[in-house]
């Protein structure tokens, strides 16, 4: 070391400090920590995640709050359409029969069923995706020809795609001055041919949506069951 440096105080350059070029001394950067105005790039990100997810939970909750509350608020006032005279629609048969109106369901085409002593009115719109199921006399069923949904003689679903039974109309039988004759029957939406005579009339009222068991629901669109997990969730 020292002959090193001999040789270098020979050559003219002098020992002691260096004095040649230096880097720059690093200048110690605000943390900006105590600063509720600075948004680092953390912040950032997590109060946008913070949002994006609020704004996916009001997507999935809003429409199922609407379902679960359009039944509270809702209150159709019930609207009666004649069919016409008991006579119309023999018992023991299923009578097909066009109806119309100003109703939200005008221009629906009835199955009025008249056996076992109850008539129950059918709407013929399939609760698969809405076609026009047909019947079929010798198997006293319906078929919806779309897409092979098929119902048995009381609408309830016994082979294909539909989520529900068909839907039913609301019935009563009135008298020659608008008073009811006859009564409920034991099938929900039925009502009973006691006491009832051919001049009376058919009234049918608002539609609505039923499960296998029969139970009432508000009325549902094609394609939304009455009950289970994804009531729930349709139409996601």
């Amino acid at each position: 070391m020292a002959e090193s440096q001999g040789n270098d105080a020979q050559n003219g350059t002098p020992g002691g400090q260096y004095s040649g070029p230096r880097a720059i001394d690093p200048v110690q950067e605000h943390s900006h920590d105590d600063d509720p105005d600075f948004i680092t790039r953390t912040r950032f990100l997590s109060g946008v995640a913070i949002a994006g997810g609020a704004v996916l939970s009001a997507a999935i909750l809003v429409p199922i709050v609407g379902f679960a509350v359009t039944d509270a608020v809702k209150d159709p006032k019930a609207q009666w359409v004649d069919l016409g005279p008991v006579s119309n629609f023999p018992d023991g048969q299923t009578t097909s029969i066009a109806v119309s109106g100003t109703s939200p369901w005008s221009d629906a085409r009835v199955f009025v069923r008249n056996r076992a002593g109850q008539i129950i009115a059918l709407w013929n719109r399939c609760a698969h995706l809405g076609c026009p199921v047909e019947y079929f006399k010798g198997g006293d069923n319906y078929v919806c020809p779309c897409h092979g949904g098929a119902y048995d003689t009381l609408g309830l679903v016994v082979a294909g795609p539909p989520p529900r039974p068909l839907d039913r109309f609301n019935v009563k039988v009135v008298d020659g001055t608008g008073k009811s004759v006859g009564g409920v029957g034991t099938v929900h939406g039925s009502w009973s041919t006691a006491g009832i005579s051919q001049s009376d009339h058919l009234l049918v009222g608002t539609p609505f949506s039923i499960n296998s068991a029969q139970k009432a629901y508000r009325l549902h669109d094609p394609g939304e069951p009455v009950t289970g997990v994804l009531s729930n969730l349709y139409p996601f």
